[in-house]
């Protein structure tokens, strides 16, 4: 879907579209079969996005002006006869409508039960959520979700890395939380990197289309919508974000223990390579770290790893258990503990 259609359509959903727009909207979606479902899955995810953050303290609030209402203290009232039969008819309407919210919001407080699974850095995991979707969990990484996935959505709490493939339900979003990120999907693929320690998140789409939402200040509002081949990075320290062009296939080979870095810090090659082997990388020098490098590794062990990145850097290593001390070259690293 290119660039100007997806604006027409966003315009459209929060009725701010003119009437310039409209038209060029109505020209695009009878141009093509292709064109009216891209818009209904695209209104959709919107209107899953809407449902998920309305507030609904606003509506407990008002169950408990109706319930003070109810709870006052009767006062005597002499009425007309003619007015018996219809105040009759409205109580019976009010005691039908009081126990409908009773009831309403007795099923929306019932407690729900959590599971929760985690890996240490080093390990992996492949998880089947209650609807049938999959999870490929990264090393340092946590979901929290529902055991039962029966309300009107599907909610996953991630703190790191994983891979969703998620089943396709319509009007019945699946929804990945990662502090004030919401990425909000109905049925897709789709990579998200939210290490909480990190204070960003990346999500990139490998298949469908997924909605990045965020919440600032209180309220709520689209950063961008996904389709296949795409990435939203999300600093959560001063709101900013870059969208561009990836190859998602690439961004979760992780899975397959397949790693791609395009000019990357050497500093953040290390954080990856920890959450893969279950190490823990330092350097005798910060400013090691800022170098920015571009490599692959398929399936390799540790060892050699390190040494193909030490020949592209041009630095050394030394390693003592599972810690590994990043030097200058022909320097030799540790820690003195205290």
């Amino acid at each position: 879907m290119e660039e100007q259609s997806y604006r027409l359509i966003v315009e459209y959903f929060e009725k701010t579209i003119s009437d310039e727009g409209l038209t060029q909207l109505q020209e695009w979606i009878e141009g093509s079969p292709e064109h009216l479902e891209q818009f209904s899955e695209t209104i959709e995810i919107l209107e899953a996005s809407r449902v998920y953050f309305r507030n609904r303290d606003n509506a407990v609030q008002t169950w408990a002006r109706v319930q003070a209402h109810i709870d006052q203290e009767e006062k005597p009232v002499i009425l007309a006869k003619g007015k018996i039969r219809w105040l009759a008819y409205a109580a019976v309407a009010l005691l039908v409508s009081t126990f409908s919210l009773v009831f309403y919001f007795h099923k929306t407080t019932v407690p729900v039960d959590y599971a929760e699974l985690s890996n240490p850095n080093g390990q992996h995991s492949r998880i089947l959520l209650p609807d049938s979707s999959v999870v490929y969990l990264s090393g340092g990484s946590k979901i929290r979700y529902e055991k039962t996935f029966l309300g009107a959505k599907r909610m996953v709490y991630l703190d790191g890395e994983a891979f969703f493939d998620v089943v396709h339900q319509s009007r019945r979003p699946f929804e990945v939380k990662s502090g004030e990120i919401t990425t909000v999907v109905l049925g897709t693929s789709f990579n998200v990197k939210a290490y909480a320690s990190e204070n960003k998140v990346d999500v990139t789409v490998r298949t469908g289309k997924v909605g990045v939402m965020a919440s600032i200040a209180g309220k709520t509002q689209l950063v961008r919508y996904l389709l296949p081949d795409e990435q939203l990075k999300i600093n959560t320290d001063n709101g900013l974000y870059t969208f561009n062009k990836a190859d998602a296939a690439e961004v979760s080979g992780w899975i397959n223990n397949h790693f791609v870095f395009y000019n990357t810090p050497l500093k953040e090659i290390a954080v990856s390579l920890e959450h893969r082997y279950g190490v823990k990388i330092e350097f005798t020098d910060p400013d090691l770290g800022e170098n920015r490098f571009t490599a692959k590794f398929k399936n390799l062990p540790l060892k050699q790893v390190m040494e193909d990145l030490m020949t592209l850097s041009g630095l050394s290593f030394t390693q003592k258990d599972n810690h590994i001390f990043i030097s200058n070259n022909d320097q030799k690293g540790g820690k003195i503990m205290k």
